[in-house]
């Protein structure tokens, strides 16, 4: 039984080699005869006339020194040009075949083994019929399966709000009045389905569909936050087209370790610069469309959009230091048409920079800093602007700080008779009218601020606060014309269902609404449901 077991070995193993090395055999002396032979050698180096050079030097050292079954002549050469006669080659495997089974299982490990599996044969069978189960549903899973290159993950939102004032809001743009009491209750939901494609293992393919309602809350029907220049506190996913549309497409790669180069035709500047630990994501920190980011910094006119640009982003030897920069023309796929240029390099379109140093300290490094360092030049809808920001965030254990703030020095164009692109927070023309053609100089400040505490009741929650100012600017003011400073509050609890669901109460208050004195406090309450899989 051995013997057969060795033989076995050699014909799944060695037989092939053996062949296709016959030559190699041929240069062993005959083993039948003691008094040709200089017995066995243990090395390939004892061998005096064979060379690392000869085309069989590597099957030869492996029979050798792996297996021991080559001898050499008396006068220590293997002569390997010599032929292979049959009775020669019958010994030479004769011989390996012994060492082989001698090495490898004697008639008790065979007697043994035989015993083992029969004593094991219900278990063994078990197994057997475990892994034809697994074969099965591995080749069902490679059939069916959607790609090997491209993941697909899907967040949804669903959120109920309701809200109201007690006075009236006017928004400036439509000059529409909301009196108290005029809000009615309403859903909104938003849909992304992003499919993640990487072809190399070190870049990827961001390809996203976005899908919603329609959904507007209280904030939006008074105009906070829904067209211009800057973000004023509307929930970031209200307002989404009830059609499914092309939300991202962009593609990064890493042309050395350190190095991250993206480029797309529909991308945000968001995606790349000004993210925060806790102010980042509406669909799991704050609603506010202000508070997830900087307004001077990422211009609303260009990030609710989206638009073409590149991205870059290095990170010398993985270390504290982060450098980012981006670029993004809105209106990248209109040659003509568009008021304020279009085009690649027409306005609207943003340029920023962005520094960041981040690193983890304390015990097991459980506490984190970050701040980051900004710049952004921009042309949007009229109004160009050069801005300097920073963004801060302090995690000590479950505690978290965060905040922005940012000083911007804009020009503002007008056509004779209003003001464009500042949205919500327009000038009446009676208290400023810039000729056609000519510009006015001012300057813009934004500050927010906020608190946070992480797994509340149960482990992945997080509770945060935060309190700020969209557009404090030095525009001339007039009764109830940019005669006050807005003020955003907001305050939520994301609880965690699951890994997949959570739900979060959230409560939203602005005062004096698009810098006027005469908007009455506006409030509202949400409950968002977000889903992720």
């Amino acid at each position: 039984m051995a013997k057969s077991l060795a033989t076995a070995i050699v014909g799944a193993v060695g037989v092939n080699v053996f062949f296709l090395n016959s030559a190699v055999f041929a240069q062993r002396p005959n083993p039948l005869s003691a008094s040709a032979s200089m017995g066995q050698v243990t090395s390939v180096s004892q061998l005096s006339d064979v060379r690392p050079t000869d085309w069989a030097y590597q099957a030869l050292a492996s029979l050798v020194e792996k297996y021991g079954c080559v001898a050499g002549y008396p006068d220590g050469t293997f002569r390997g040009s010599r032929a292979l006669t049959r009775f020669e080659m019958a010994a030479a495997l004769n011989a390996c075949l012994d060492v082989v089974s001698d090495r490898f299982a004697s008639k008790e490990d065979l007697a043994t083994l035989q015993r083992l599996s029969q004593e094991f044969a219900a278990e063994l069978a078990t197994l057997r019929g475990r892994v034809d189960q697994l074969e099965a549903r591995t080749a069902n899973l490679e059939a069916q399966q959607f790609s090997t290159t491209t993941k697909l993950s899907v967040d949804a939102v669903m959120a109920f709000q309701a809200g109201g004032n007690t006075g009236q809001v006017v928004d400036p743009v439509t000059g529409t009045g909301f009196a108290g009491g005029s809000y009615n209750p309403t859903a909104i939901s938003r849909v992304e389905l992003t499919l993640n494609t990487s072809f190399r293992g070190d870049d990827l393919l961001t390809t996203t569909l976005e899908v919603g309602n329609n959904g507007v809350d209280t904030f939006g029907a008074t105009g906070i936050g829904t067209n211009g220049l800057l973000a004023g506190g509307s929930v970031d996913y209200g307002g989404v087209a009830a059609a499914a549309n092309l939300f991202r497409l962009f593609y990064t790669f890493k042309p050395t370790a350190d190095l991250t180069i993206g480029i797309g035709p529909q991308f945000y500047p968001s995606d790349i610069v000004d993210t925060n630990s806790y102010a980042n994501n509406s669909f799991t920190h704050f609603s506010s469309n202000f508070f997830i980011n900087n307004p001077l910094i990422v211009p609303f006119a260009v990030n609710d959009p989206g638009g073409a640009g590149v991205s870059i982003e290095w990170n010398p030897g993985g270390g504290f230091f982060t450098l980012r920069s981006v670029y993004v023309a809105a209106t990248a796929n209109a040659p003509g048409g568009v008021a304020t240029g279009g085009g690649l390099f027409g306005d609207p379109y943003q340029g920023t920079v962005e520094l960041e140093f981040a690193r983890a300290f304390g015990a097991n490094e459980q506490n984190n800093f970050a701040v980051r360092l900004q710049y952004t030049n921009a042309s949007t809808l009229n109004i160009s602007q050069n801005a300097a920001g920073i963004n801060a965030e302090l995690s000590l254990g479950k505690f978290g700080l965060f905040g922005r703030y940012a000083y911007s020095d804009m020009k503002l164009y007008g056509d004779g008779a209003t003001i464009n692109g500042l949205g919500p927070f327009a000038v009446d023309p009676g208290a400023l009218i810039i000729p056609a053609g000519g510009q006015v100089n001012t300057t813009a400040h934004t500050w927010m601020v906020g608190l946070a505490y992480r797994d509340l009741l149960t482990e992945g929650s997080l509770l945060a606060a935060a309190v700020g100012q969209p557009f404090i600017n030095s525009l001339p003011s007039a009764p109830q014309v940019n005669d006050a400073t807005q003020m955003n509050y907001e305050l939520f609890f994301r609880y965690p269902l699951s890994d997949h669901i959570s739900i979060t109460p959230v409560f939203m208050a602005v005062t004096n609404a698009h810098n006027r004195s005469d908007s009455s406090p506006l409030f509202q309450g949400l409950i968002r449901t977000t889903f992720s899989f």
